[in-house]
């Protein structure tokens, strides 16, 4: 049998089939001529074979895996591996498997018992390489093959070490599911070219035939494993100028650092579906804030021996500092061993040397949670040469921080612990949470610093009062103290629906912010897209004039994605519904010179023709609160809610309202009032047609002295496409 890839991958005269949730099978540029590019989760192929009535038989493929393979989060002993190709029964075929830590070899069965022959390397990701085994009942020997080398063998003469299974061959697909919730995780996020099974022994000489002939090291990799935009091109609620992953998984954003002009995005993935396990560090980079570029994951979880690795459950939230031509990426790690003298979790260590940061070198971890029920997500920052680094913790009753300094840049390791961080109590300042996470501490003027913290457990819940979200306080910092001005936190949005953002400064010295819009639909219909979550648009953080209030607004970078003005005009809004625009999913809406009066504004969004099907924002100047209505936002009941929220607006910080900015994106809505009050939340129309702009008032009537509608766009090509680069080494 050989499969190639090549021709149409969905024709039934195919000796394999492929399955797929989406509309086609992917299909890349392979070792020679087309591949078959996997998605990680929902994708498979089989083939129907019979090697019963052989005694020798050789099987080979090319293959580049972008990433080990997903699985529940385990002590090694309890993995269930996914696999490169097998035919596998009860105690009979043969599976070249891989399993979540890279650790990969050949299982055969005889039918009464099996052997394992294991690679000691772990296998390489982002490169084609050829992968083989032969296995030979005439001899007892059976070994495995990398590009061509042996990296496993056994030998056993005159006895039969494998027996047929009565099983369809399968690729990317373990004979044995994992199951959570409703994804099977352990697929495998892979391109395929060249399968071969062939009924005799290839020696090895010929595998390096084959690997000196194929010259894959001129093969561009990236036009292999980057994502086709096929697979999602017919989703109209996938954002389209969003910072996002090219699919699956993604969730806080973390470590947004800029190095030689140069915006660096690091964040939450997991490449191999629309589920949250085994978190990895994803990388972007973009020029500015605009177009983002897909590097190769910066750090995922490993091993250091066969049975335990620091961070073998996940790479989890952190930051990253630059200093001079080093990068330090300071994160969570979690694993299965002891609270303390196995960090787990602990804070760890990674540094980058090259200058795209590309590349990683763990180190470790370095701080452990002895003074503190639980931690998670540094944040560090130097001042007057000293390096401080705040954590988001649990105390027991409460949420708050664990407080670390350091002197020197000289060792990295060397970090002392701060009895307090706050002049407040921490209990005082909660909202009723189990621990608080993403912190971020910042300088907004000379004399005023903002502490945001995202407060989450307890009573703190995502559907309900208190709700997850950012929140922050103002105040001075002063010789490793920080004074709030204020005990009670204030909200960073509006709205719920947005938080966790990682901060920067951009040439002008003020910040960029960039935070993530939360999913609010099923876990069925996250499984159904092929992607789950994404990025806020970046804002600019500034000090109100009170001096006690964070100021948001678009960030300038933003205004290069406008393309066409769809119209500019005055307008008066009446209780008749006025449509401002059809026929449009990213758009820029800009309304000037409001006067309200005593009337609420209505913007309907994601509206069809008759509305049956909208999403309402209404400004409502008589209560000073923003609400989105979210009734009928969704008709095929994907929504998660709540349908109905209602945030406060601060008039007194922010002024009457006389500009309303909205941003719209597929499922994602950015809106700014007076450019300085801000929220992100997400809506997922079901139909097609609704893609209306519409307004209304609630009584009387409205004067705007000009709404403005841009489309919005960006550089479709590169941001779709990868930048992936050289093989990290950890």
């Amino acid at each position: 049998m050989n499969i190639d890839f090549n021709g149409d991958l969905s024709d039934k005269k195919n000796t394999y089939r492929i399955f797929t949730q989406f509309e086609q099978p992917d299909q890349v540029k392979g070792v020679e001529g087309q591949a078959w590019r996997t998605d990680g989760f929902s994708s498979w192929a089989e083939a129907n074979i019979d090697l019963s009535d052989i005694s020798e038989v050789t099987i080979s493929t090319w293959i580049a895996i972008e990433s080990y393979p997903s699985d529940i989060e385990t002590t090694v002993d309890k993995l269930s591996p996914s696999s490169i190709i097998n035919q596998r029964g009860n105690l009979s075929g043969f599976d070249i498997y891989i399993n979540t830590f890279g650790q990969w070899g050949l299982w055969l069965g005889n039918g009464e018992s099996d052997i394992t022959l294991q690679a000691q390397s772990t296998f390489p990701l982002y490169q084609w390489v050829h992968v083989a085994a032969v296995i030979s009942n005439t001899t007892g020997f059976a070994a495995l093959y990398l590009n061509g080398q042996q990296v496993a063998s056994i030998n056993k003469p005159n006895q039969q070490i494998f027996k047929a299974a009565p099983s369809p061959l399968l690729l990317a697909k373990s004979h044995q599911d994992v199951i959570s919730l409703e994804f099977e995780l352990n697929r495998l996020n892979a391109v395929y070219d060249l399968v071969e099974i062939k009924p005799d022994i290839t020696l090895p000489m010929e595998f390096i035939k084959e690997v000196k002939a194929r010259n894959v090291s001129s093969i561009n990799i990236q036009e292999s494993l980057d994502v086709p935009r096929s697979r999602l091109a017919s989703d109209h609620l996938r954002p389209s100028y969003h910072a996002m992953p090219p699919a699956n998984w993604t969730n806080e954003p973390h470590g947004l650092v800029r190095k030689n002009n140069d915006w660096h995005l690091f964040y939450q993935r997991t490449p191999n579906g629309p589920f949250k396990t085994q978190m990895h560090w994803g990388h972007m980079v973009s020029k500015d804030l605009i177009t983002w570029a897909h590097y190769q994951d910066a750090l995922w979880p490993s091993l250091q021996n066969d049975e335990f690795g620091f961070d073998m459950k996940g790479i989890w939230s952190g930051d990253v500092v630059v200093q001079d031509d080093l990068a330090y990426a300071f994160y969570t790690s979690v694993n299965h061993g002891k609270r303390l003298t196995d960090y787990n979790p602990g804070i760890s260590l990674a540094v980058s040397r090259d200058a795209d940061l590309s590349q990683w070198e763990k180190l470790g971890p370095i701080i452990n949670s002895e003074h503190v029920s639980d931690f998670r997500d540094p944040y560090i920052w130097i001042d007057d040469n000293q390096w401080h680094m705040i954590i988001g913790a649990a105390y027991g009753e409460s949420g708050g921080l664990d407080y670390y300094v350091m002197d020197s840049i000289g060792d990295v390791t060397q970090w002392k612990h701060q009895k307090r961080f706050s002049s407040v109590p921490y209990e005082q300042m909660d909202i009723g949470s189990a621990i608080w996470e993403m912190p971020v501490f910042e300088a907004l003027s000379e004399d005023v610093h903002i502490l945001l913290v995202n407060p989450i457990g307890g009573k703190v819940q995502k559907y309900q009062d208190p709700s997850t979200r950012g929140v922050y306080w103002l105040g001075k910092w002063k010789n490793g103290l920080f004074t709030p001005f204020y005990t009670t936190p204030k909200p960073l949005d509006i709205l719920v629906g947005h938080l966790s953002p990682t901060v920067a400064r951009a040439d002008d010295g003020t910040m960029r912010a960039i935070g993530i819009v939360d999913e609010r639909r099923t876990p069925s219909a996250q499984k159904s897209a092929g992607w789950a979550h994404t990025f806020s648009l970046a804002r600019r953080w500034f000090l109100m004039a009170d001096g006690l209030t964070l100021g948001q607004e678009p960030a300038p970078e933003n205004k290069a994605l406008r393309n066409d003005k769809l119209f500019e005009k005055t307008a008066v809004v009446s209780p008749k519904t006025t449509v401002l625009l059809k026929d449009e999913w990213a758009y820029e809406l800009l309304l000037s010179d409001v006067n309200l009066g005593q009337s609420p504004l209505t913007i309907e969004v994601f509206a069809n023709e008759d509305s049956t099907e909208t999403t309402k924002l209404i400004f409502n100047p008589l209560t000073n609160t923003v609400t989105l209505d979210k009734a009928h936002s969704n008709l095929s009941g994907n929504d998660e809610g709540p349908l109905l929220i209602t945030g406060a607006y601060d008039r007194d910080a922010h002024g009457d309202i006389q500009t309303i900015n909205v941003f719209v994106d597929g499922s994602v809505i950015d809106v700014f009032i007076n450019q300085s009050a801000a929220f992100s939340v997400r809506a997922y129309p079901s139909k097609m047609t609704s893609n209306q702009l519409k307004l209304v008032s609630s009584s009387g009537l409205i004067h705007i002295g000009k709404a403005e509608v841009w489309a919005l766009s960006t550089d479709e090509l590169s941001r779709a496409e990868s930048n992936l680069k050289t093989k990290i080494t950890h």
